[in-house]
């Protein structure tokens, strides 16, 4: 079911329709509001645009990085569980 979700993030509320759980909401303004002082706390006096943009690229690069790593972890899953299907046929062969 859809709801309207508040939070705020560069001195601006933002409102918006979602029908994710509440948990997922939020840790994802979680996250934000974790970036968003990070940024902060290391560029001081960067312009609300300019933090906008630092945290997009930033949680960017997080998911292209997280997103190579699955891949990564499914090639590798399925190589070995081709391995394991390539035994037990050839165990069940043997056996017959």
């Amino acid at each position: 079911m859809e709801k309207i979700v508040e939070f705020r993030l560069l001195d601006q509320v933002f409102s918006f329709k979602t029908d994710l759980p509440e948990e997922m909401v939020k840790e994802i303004q979680h996250l934000l509001s974790q970036k968003e002082r990070e940024i902060q706390r290391k560029y001081k006096l960067l312009p609300p645009l300019k933090v906008a943009v630092l945290m997009l690229l930033q949680i960017s690069s997080e998911y292209v990085k997280i997103k190579d790593e699955h891949e990564a972890f499914k090639r590798a899953l399925l190589e070995k569980a081709s391995k394991i299907d390539d035994y037990i046929k050839k165990g069940s062969l043997g056996c017959a």
